[in-house]
């Protein structure tokens, strides 16, 4: 297993690369692209497809996290998902009008949503190194990102940016090839542990949900604005405003050592000063300084924010008895957050102010903390070292 495994992560990671970086890859230029390519000005629109993007995610990741568990085939379904996401891109890619873009987009969602199986079969990959796992596969996603924000711009400029979808599905058809033949002999494993370990880790999910909802809230509210905001208080450019913009991915992949070696060391003590930098890292970015201690801030908040993102994916590996059934569900409330996040900041800019953002956000991350302290996972973590291995399910 330990001679599979390295090459296994490694092809997994990069899934999870492609998948991220195509994913974000046009995101901060919508309004542009819908204007460039269809002649769309109407700023709701890009509002709507957003919308309408992760209500579709939303719907259909805990639909495949139940057929994953049901018939035990991630493995299988994750290739369906690479080889129907790539078709949809080659849809994309001819789409002639807005509303075919929006239909082939729902498409390509609906298989893309497969995609969290990706981070169940990396993490089954690694059982007894859940933390180091969750924090590499952090560390590539913030990676991502910052790939698919340089590249945005150059997309933006092409004479048809549609053509990027051609090599988009071209990529996840051929990872869809690999995942076929370097995946087989997962699903066998996923057999034996489901048919052993075929419950959720309900009732406490709903608190666990709660706990990640709060974190994702809080750290996407101050994105769509952050750019906004520097340049009008800073008065810097677009350039150093996109910099300031990829400081917590960048902190992400520089603290990723640390949060491997530390963060299951450590356990909920390291978490709680974790969500601590978070919030000052918010809280701090609220008040005019300068640009040198707004990169601090920024990567306080960075920090922050790696460390216990990781920590609550491995938590919920080390507890869960069904990983794909309960990590949708997970994923699922992790987009609901993404989809509300935009709505609420809209809203504080609109009736208040853009520093305004931050202070909100710093107050859902203190509540955020607030509800982890006040649960069983810190009590539960010892407990299970102490007694029982299934103690989160008493």
């Amino acid at each position: 297993m330990e001679n599979r495994r390295s090459p296994l992560n490694a092809f997994l990671l990069s899934c999870v690369f492609l998948f991220v970086c195509s994913e974000v890859l046009l995101s901060p230029f919508y309004p542009q692209f819908f204007e460039k390519v269809y002649g769309i000005t109407d700023p709701d629109v890009t509002g709507f497809y957003i919308m309408t993007c992760r209500l579709v995610v939303v719907i259909f990741t805990p639909i495949w996290g139940l057929i994953a568990n049901k018939y035990s085939s991630s493995a299988r379904l994750l290739v369906i998902g690479q080889w129907g996401t790539g078709l949809s891109c080659f849809l994309m890619a001819v789409a002639p009008s807005f509303e075919m873009f929006v239909a082939a987009s729902v498409l390509l969602l609906i298989f893309k949503s497969t995609y969290f199986l990706l981070y169940t079969l990396l993490m089954q990959e690694n059982k007894n190194e859940t933390a180091g796992a969750a924090a590499s596969y952090h560390a590539v996603l913030q990676g991502a990102i910052v790939t698919a924000t340089v590249l945005s711009g150059w997309v933006i400029q092409m004479d048809s940016p549609l053509m990027i979808f051609w090599i988009i599905g071209l990529m996840e058809c051929a990872l869809g090839l690999a995942s076929y033949f370097l995946l087989k002999k997962s699903d066998a494993g996923v057999v034996e542990v489901t048919r052993t370990e075929s419950l959720s880790m309900m009732p406490n999910l709903l608190k666990f949900g709660a706990i990640v909802l709060t974190l994702h809230l809080a750290v996407n509210m101050i994105r769509p604005f952050l750019t906004t905001y520097t340049e009008n208080v800073y008065q810097i450019d677009t350039f150093t405003s996109s910099l300031l913009y990829l400081i917590p991915s960048l902190m992400a992949i520089a603290a990723l050592p640390f949060i491997k070696k530390y963060s299951e060391k450590w356990g909920s003590n390291g978490y709680a000063a974790a969500a601590v930098l978070a919030i000052a890292g918010l809280l701090l970015q609220m008040f005019e300084t300068n640009v040198f201690c707004l990169i601090v801030f920024r990567c306080l908040f960075g920090l922050g924010t790696a460390w216990c993102l990781a920590r609550l994916d491995a938590v919920l590996f080390q507890f869960s008895r069904n990983a794909d059934k309960d990590y949708s569900k997970v994923s699922a409330i992790q987009n609901i957050g993404l989809l509300l996040a935009p709505v609420m900041a809209s809203s504080i800019v609109k009736n208040s102010s853009l520093s305004a953002v931050f202070l909100y956000a710093g107050l859902i991350a203190a509540l955020h903390l607030i509800i982890f302290l006040s649960g069983t996972f810190l009590k539960e973590k010892v407990t299970l070292h102490k007694e029982e291995k299934h103690a989160l399910y008493k």
